[in-house]
């Protein structure tokens, strides 16, 4: 067993992909800092953490990662206990829809909404990395930001003859294209330190964003060659892959979707 501590903070580690997250960290001998909003959530993941690996030390964070202030004081926190970071992972995200769980017409997004969504899934993106930063800098650290297949392709349509056939709107699209380019932005201010930073751009996820009735999903098979959907624990593995690949792959943004997306 390694005499090395490894540090992972994972944001919105509450939901599906989070917990996994989370879980395989734990599993690989992180010590983990887990983030979000929902108490419930954390509460229950620190509990299955501490039921299946009790030596892992867990920091359970409550923060709004949209608000400088929050974070600023949980960089604090997490520096103090820790005193650096070898991995973050930015994977806290929203997709809105409508009522019905179909996709927000361009015109029908309201304002407010839409700086929800670009507060949420890219102004938290630039916190966590502007705030965390000197802690990952101490361990020349990782930083892994999940992105989405639709920050390469746009947003989606609501008939499976055209691609992609998706529920996304245009603000989580446009969020997603941000988190895909901050990446590259980062990794090239980065780099002459070591310290990588990927992401990852799952494509449709089960369990991911939403529960979608059986002929959405048929309809969505289609548009894939495998006729597959995603799974968590594939995008679990696509991080770990990154985690191995130290400065050859920084910048890159990898797309998990079973062949629904295959640009460069």
């Amino acid at each position: 067993m390694s005499s090395v501590t490894l540090t992972a903070v994972v944001t919105g580690a509450g939901g599906t992909i989070g917990k996994c997250f989370a879980l395989s960290l734990a599993s690989m001998g992180y010590d983990l800092v887990i983030i979000d909003t929902h108490r419930g959530n954390l509460d229950a993941l620190q509990t299955t953490l501490h039921r299946e690996y009790p030596d892992t030390q867990v920091l359970a964070l409550d923060v709004n990662i949209t608000d400088p202030q929050e974070v600023m004081s949980a960089a604090q926190r997490v520096q103090a206990r820790f005193q650096g970071i070898d991995l973050l992972v930015n994977n806290a995200g929203i997709s809105p829809k409508l009522p019905t769980g179909k996709r927000i017409p361009f015109l029908n997004i309201e304002d407010d909404e839409w700086d929800l969504v670009m507060e949420t899934n890219l102004k938290s993106v630039f916190l966590m990395c502007k705030y965390f930063f000197e802690g990952l800098k101490a361990k020349h650290g990782k930083i892994v930001n999940i992105a989405s297949m639709m920050g390469a392709t746009g947003s989606g349509v609501d008939t499976n003859k055209l691609f992609p056939y998706s529920v996304s709107a245009a603000h989580y699209s446009a969020s997603k294209a941000g988190v895909i380019n901050l990446t590259k932005s980062l990794a090239r201010e980065f780099g002459a330190l070591g310290m990588p930073v990927y992401a990852i751009a799952p494509g449709a996820v089960v369990g991911g964003m939403g529960k979608f009735d059986e002929s959405f999903i048929q309809n969505l098979k289609e548009q894939i060659p495998s006729h597959q959907l995603g799974n968590p624990e594939e995008i679990v593995n696509a991080l770990t892959f990154l985690l191995t690949s130290g400065m050859s792959l920084t910048g890159q943004t990898l797309h998990v979707n079973h062949g629904w997306f295959m640009g460069g």
